[in-house]
């Protein structure tokens, strides 16, 4: 799919501008997504998720190096933005998506760059 660097972008324009409904419509009805913190979220929970468990208010997302492979992309880039408590999170991270057929999400994976063990 050369289209998968494209798809790729167009989640983060989409959660970047602050559109739950448009980045929850990215998911294939039975897309998973698995996050640090959370058990793997499937189908309505992802967009639940958007939709409000988020803890991010607003933000950016830089890509610094997008790499793909068919139907996959693995992203890599940072975070700048502020979470709803106000505090102001700068994060780096590493995504990986699986497109289906008809260029929706089947699986996103995503870490973060910290500390952790």
């Amino acid at each position: 799919m050369a289209a998968a660097e494209a798809l790729a972008r167009t989640y983060y324009d989409t959660v970047d501008a602050g559109d739950p409904a448009a980045t929850a419509a990215l998911f294939a009805p039975d897309g998973t997504y698995d996050r640090p913190g959370y058990d793997t979220l499937t189908g309505a929970q992802i967009s639940e998720f958007y939709h409000g468990a988020r803890v991010i208010e607003s933000g950016a997302h830089t890509l610094d190096e997008i790499i793909t492979d068919g139907n996959r992309a693995a992203v890599r880039g940072r975070f700048d933005g502020v979470l709803k408590s106000g505090a102001e999170a700068h994060e780096g991270f590493a995504d990986f998506f699986v497109f289906d057929d008809a260029g929706l999400i089947a699986k996103r994976t995503s870490y973060f760059f910290r500390a952790a063990v």
